[in-house]
């Protein structure tokens, strides 16, 4: 496995089935950057348990945080997934989403 100190984006680890196109439309990236930041990768025969450097974009903010711009058809589930995080920790670190404005007529559940 490669090392991935300097991935400018996220790691994704390779499941059965997994294609380098597959993962550009996932996480919403070109595929020549994918392959351009994995120099390594057999695109033909991706290995399950293999290491996939995903570039993203990033917005430097001197934070030591990373930032990620919404895109058209992203989802809350979409970025938590991306992310590998829960709606608790995106919340605490991006206070505005309580300013969100729900779409009238949403049911939601409350306990």
């Amino acid at each position: 496995m490669e090392n991935y100190d300097h991935c400018n984006g996220v790691i994704h680890v390779v499941e059965k089935g997994d294609t380098l196109y597959k993962l550009s439309k996932h996480y919403k990236c070109n595929l020549c950057d994918i392959i351009t930041a994995n120099p390594y990768v057999n695109v033909y025969n991706m290995q399950e348990g293999e290491e996939i450097c995903i570039p993203i974009e990033q917005e430097g903010s001197g934070d030591g945080k990373m930032h990620y711009t919404v895109k058209k058809g992203d989802t809350f589930e979409s970025v938590f997934m991306y992310f590998g995080v829960g709606p608790q920790e995106l919340f605490e670190n991006n206070k505005n989403l309580y300013q969100v404005v729900l779409p009238e007529g949403l049911e939601l559940v409350v306990d």
